[in-house]
């Protein structure tokens, strides 16, 4: 057998990387209303600093109207030594802002979730997400899946 590998050297390095990867979207790139809600969370974080990892923003048809729409994963939104503020045992807040018919985003979706993909169901937009377990009447650790529907203004669970 060879000699161990040792990675203690390298995790101090390698998480100083993850943490200081720029964001790929900037400030001057999200409309209005999201910068409105991203400006108070940097806020929230003062004196730290904000770093956003490149997937703290994703852009993505999620309504199905063809235009993208911003999903935000609070995963990727460190505040300086206090690290990830918005993610614990149920999953990282996750925000979804939708394009309106007038060149605007509203906020549509706004959840702690371990993960979402968008997709579609019977010809709908939906959102399949992995929940805590707790939100399915489980153990935290056991898996626990929802979808929501889109119904033109928000997600709602299907009926």
């Amino acid at each position: 057998m060879g000699a161990p590998i040792r990675c203690q050297a390298f995790l101090p390095a390698a998480l100083a990387a993850v943490l200081l990867v720029p964001s790929a979207v900037r400030a001057r790139d999200l409309p209005r209303p999201i910068q409105a809600e991203l400006d108070a969370e940097i806020q929230d974080c003062k004196p730290q600093t904000v770093t956003l990892g490149r997937k703290f923003v994703e852009q993505k048809d999620v309504t199905g109207d063809g235009v993208p729409d911003y999903i935000l994963n609070y995963g990727e939104f460190r505040c300086g030594d206090r690290g990830v503020l918005y993610c614990g045992s149920g999953g990282c807040t996750t925000k979804i802002f939708a394009a309106t018919v007038r060149n605007g985003y509203t906020k549509v979706f706004d959840q702690i979730v371990r993960d979402l993909q968008p997709g579609t169901a019977r010809g709908r937009p939906v959102l399949f997400l992995g929940l805590h377990g707790s939100a399915c009447g489980k153990v935290g650790a056991e898996p626990c899946g929802q979808t929501l529907a889109w119904n033109g203004t928000r997600f709602v669970r299907p009926r």
